[in-house]
This record gives C-alpha cells, structure tokens and sequence, in this order.
C-alpha cells in the first residue's frame, strides 16, 4: 500500500538509481524493519522506520543539517548499522556518520569528513568481509572543468579515510563531463560501476588482498546513460546490471568469469531504473514517461530465459482506465473521451458537442479505475476561466463531495497534479465502486458548479505521479 513519509522540498527526493536509501534489518528481535533515509528539506537528511505491515512509520528524526542539496547514500550492515555519506553545503566536501543500531532504535555518531578538497558528489558505499569501509563519489577538478570517479576506504569504521580529509583517494577515470558511480562487493572483490560522460557504463575492481584497481572493463557504450543504472549482487553470486541504451531498457549479467549478452528489457528510455534480486531471479523496476512530468512505474522479473512483460507497480497510478465527459445539454450526454485522456495530442480531449472538457452548470467528467487512485495529473491545452467545480466520490448511496488535499482546483491552470488524498492509505475506506454508462469503476466526479465563461479543454489526464527517482529495498 502507497504511504506518504514526507513532501520533501529537496530536488532530488529518494535520490538516484546508483545510491541506496532504503534498508532492512536482516536479523535479531527487529528484523524486516524497515529504514528509510530522505532529505527532508535541501539541508536535513532524516531517517523514518516501520515494523511490518508497515503501515505506521515513526516521526523522521534529523541525521544531517548541513546537507548541501544534493543526493546522499547509505548502506545498513548485518547488525542493523546505518553508515550515511552526504556533501556538505557550504563547502562541497564528503562526510560520513555512522548511525549505531542497539535495542531497537540508532544514536547518531561524530561527523568525519572523508574529502575536503575540490567539490564531491554523488557518493556510493560499501563494506567488506574484513570490516573497511568503501566510498567511491564523483570528483570535481575545477582547474580542468572534468568530473572523476573517485574511491577511498577506512579501516577504523568511517574515523579516518586513507590518508586524512585533504587525500582525494585514488582516481578510477580519466576526467569527463559527468560521472556516476556504485560500489558493491562480491568477495574477494570490491566492484565500482560507473558511467562515463553519459556514454560509457565500465567497472574497475579490486582483489581485498592486492593494493590495486585492475583495468576497466567497458560493459556498453551508448548515450544518457548518466546515473540511469543500478548493480546489484545475487545470492548465488551473480552480479546484475540494469541500464538505457537507445530508446530502450538492457540488462547484463555477470557469473563471476564472464558476462552474458545484453537483454532488452522493454523498448522504452526508462526512468530511474532499480535492481533487486529476490530468491536469486532479478526484479527490474523503472520509470516509463507517458507525457509531461508523468512517469508510470513499472516491474518485471526474468523468467524462461527472458524477461516477462511489464506490469504497472501501483494499480491506481496508471492511465484512467474509463473517462467520460458528461454534458447536461447535449443530445448524447456521455461521450468516452478514454483514449483522448491518456494520449499527449494537444487539444483533444473534449464533448464533441460543447467542444470543452467542462463548461455550464452540472455538466461533469468521470475518471474511473478499477482500484482506488489518489493523484490526478491534469494538462490542460486552454485553463478554464470564471467556472467552479465539486469534486466528489460515490459512497455507495450518493456522491459525496470533498475538497482534494492538495486543495480546491478549477481547471483554471495549464498543468497540476491534484492530490485528491495524501496517500492510497487514506483514500475513504467507503468510497466503493458504481457504474457509469454501465462501466462499473471507483469513480471520481468533477461537477461543474458555477459555469465557465472560457470553457477548459484537455490535452491529457491521467493518474500518473511524476515519479521521478525510484529506490527499491
């Protein structure tokens, strides 16, 4: 079920594909608690946990509030230990705390800054078997305008970073535009996946017993990569990596000797994409852009030797399975208008009769579903002007009208997404499902209560969130 945490003000929200944000505890009196790690605002990073089912999630408490705005990252141990990277606001350096885990809840530790020199971004973390710490981020020389990949460790549990703050670690490329990075460890290796000015996903590695990177390994080459990838280890030791070629989703796998052939996922440029490997088959999830800032969230698993089609994450946010426009004065009242309401064709979605979407007193338009929703994504191509309207839901005996949480919207801007809830928790437990030209859904009703004097007219409705970075557990 879809629950609220926060409305972060931060730009980037849960953060990009290659860093982690959410954690399970995998053992003891707490396990399957589940963390989550999110910038509250540009300059606070929190943390909020739950116990299954998860419903009820405690009060954010603070980690950082020098967090530049930026995305931080986090890896949780075995004993239920939270280490946080973040770049610090005012001077762009890399820092760590450690949050220690003990009878059920964390205490926050010391800030030690890894990097203080030059501008860091963008940092992964990692640990391996022998207890040291990993952090790879992306590095910003000023003097040439490139961005490298970068790595340091620790080996007294986030202190020290090899040789102080004023180190910059150890260079794993050779300067680009942009770079994006993720570390994993997979014994007796420490892997760190990287992109390349967009162009390039490659690894370096390096053996726990030897005291150097081997060379790259290019796993693809094309463009927008970015930090649209995401690695991820099997428990049969496989290694996964999801990422975007042209106009497409591809999958690559790694047995430990050599990799296999790429995989198309779906042909789609996705968004965010996510890797998880649960009972050892890889689950991908990913944004898939429908129109403006609408991205449908996606899931699929391999299966048979390929993978299965696509299905929606989230039933109620998707494309409005019904759309009706109802006008009072027409000769045919309900025209379908489905189609025209999950297309990006500008200036197509009206009553053919009063060529508006709504216009006087009582006419209506009906978004239906077959499960409950709680957003709707509204594009207008011409806001309306002067008119009013009801929203409202049907209780099984009448249509009872509320005012959305995000508040009261009158079809008089060009594009908004109304919150009609907070979240699918808090949709009204009686709203129930009835037919609308004999389509039985969960609908909502918007009912024109004051008429129009410019009547609106739709390019696209949907119940699409933005969904624009996607983090998995």
């Amino acid at each position: 079920m879809e629950r609220l945490l926060e409305k972060s003000s931060s730009f980037y929200g849960t953060g990009i594909g290659p860093q982690a944000k959410l954690f399970k505890v995998l053992s003891g009196q707490y396990k399957n608690r589940i963390l989550a790690l999110y910038p509250k605002d540009p300059d606070t990073l929190v943390y909020s946990w739950a116990d299954p089912p998860y419903f009820n999630w405690s009060e954010p408490e603070n980690i950082a509030t020098d967090s530049a705005d930026y995305p931080c990252s986090g890896l949780m141990d075995e004993d239920g230990n939270l280490y946080v990277v973040y770049t610090v606001k005012t001077t762009l350096a890399l820092a760590f705390v450690k949050l220690s885990f003990s009878s059920g809840s964390w205490s926050l530790g010391t800030v030690h800054i890894i990097c203080s020199v030059e501008k860091n971004y963008y940092p992964s973390i990692t640990k391996d078997s022998l207890g040291r710490l990993w952090v790879s981020w992306s590095y910003y020389d000023s003097s040439l305008y490139r961005y490298y990949v970068h790595v340091k460790n620790s080996v007294d549990h986030g202190v020290t970073w090899g040789l102080g703050e004023t180190d910059p670690g150890t260079s794993l490329t050779n300067g680009e535009t942009s770079c994006f990075s993720q570390l994993i460890f997979l014994s007796p290796h420490i892997y760190c996946f990287y992109s390349d000015g967009g162009t390039k996903l490659a690894y370096r590695r390096i053996e726990l017993s030897e005291g150097f990177w081997e060379s790259e390994n290019q796993i693809y080459s094309g463009s927008d990569i970015n930090s649209n990838f995401c690695a991820c280890v099997s428990k049969d030791r496989r290694i996964g990596v999801v990422f975007p070629g042209v106009s497409s989703l591809l999958y690559k796998e790694y047995d430990g000797s050599s990799w296999s052939g790429i995989f198309t996922v779906e042909s789609v440029l996705p968004v965010s994409p996510a890797l998880r490997f649960f009972e050892e088959v890889p689950y991908i999830f990913y944004g898939k852009n429908i129109g403006e800032k609408q991205n449908q969230i996606f899931f699929t698993y391999f299966k048979n030797g390929v993978f299965v089609q696509p299905l929606p994450l989230v039933c109620g946010a998707k494309t409005f399975d019904k759309v009706f426009c109802y006008d009072e004065s027409a000769s045919e009242k309900h025209h379908d208008r489905t189609s025209e309401a999950g297309d990006t064709t500008p200036a197509d979605l009206f009553h053919p009769e009063s060529f508006a979407l709504i216009k006087d007193s009582d006419d209506c338009l009906y978004l239906g579903l077959d499960c409950k929703f709680n957003l709707v994504n509204i594009i207008l191509s011409t806001p309306g002007v002067g008119g009013e309207v009801i929203w409202q839901y049907w209780d099984g005996e009448d249509w009872i009208s509320f005012v959305p949480y995000s508040g009261s919207y009158n079809f008089d801007s060009e594009h908004l997404i109304v919150l009609l809830w907070e979240d699918l928790s808090s949709c009204p437990s009686f709203w129930q499902r009835c037919k609308v030209c004999e389509e039985d859904k969960f609908w909502i009703r918007v009912k024109v209560s004051i008429t129009y004097t410019t009547a609106p007219v739709g390019t696209q409705i949907t119940g699409v969130p933005e969904g624009k970075y996607i983090n998995v557990i």
